[in-house]
């Protein structure tokens, strides 16, 4: 947990750094409210969501976008201070913080079981109205998944910035 103080306390301290996280999650929150609902409207998502969004949606929103913007400003960070991505490292963490709460409301799922089809015949018995029920029915969950899948990824990249060379708290 020192490696993410550390990490936080020198993201605090640079100007890019505080630029980056606010611009981020000025941008992410907003996406992310008008996305959570989406089960509730039927798949749609935009600004008709908002008047949907419960408290604990909200609440996942807030989450992901700051722990997204928070691992997006590391980044930044890390690469501005010369450090190299290597494989599953930044980016490949903030791929999987971003697309995994779209995963659960959006139309991505038919899409890719769709696309799948097309390639697979044999794919086309995979029923998406099944798939979509089992998200929705388990949406809490798969939330919380999301919300530790971008955690890990601002911790791993928090502590590869305390740990760095460009560390200057250290």
């Amino acid at each position: 947990m020192g490696d993410l103080l550390t990490a936080l306390r020198r993201l605090w301290q640079e100007p890019a750094g505080r630029w980056t996280a606010g611009l981020a999650f000025i941008v992410l929150f907003p996406l992310y409210a008008a996305t959570l609902p989406a089960s509730l409207t039927g798949g749609h998502i935009g600004w008709v969501s908002l008047r949907l969004l419960t408290p604990g949606q909200a609440l996942f929103s807030f989450c992901l976008a700051a722990l997204l913007a928070l691992t997006l400003a590391i980044m930044v960070l890390l690469v501005r201070g010369g450090q190299k991505a290597s494989k599953g490292s930044a980016t490949g963490g903030a791929l999987v913080a971003f697309f995994a709460p779209l995963l659960c409301c959006t139309p991505l799922i038919p899409l890719a079981l769709g696309a799948l089809a097309v390639l697979f015949p044999a794919a086309a018995g995979l029923a998406p109205g099944r798939i979509q029920g089992f998200i929705a029915t388990h949406e809490f969950g798969i939330e919380l998944f999301a919300v530790a899948l971008s955690f890990t990824a601002l911790w791993q990249n928090a502590k590869r910035l305390a740990q760095g060379p460009a560390c200057a708290t250290r």
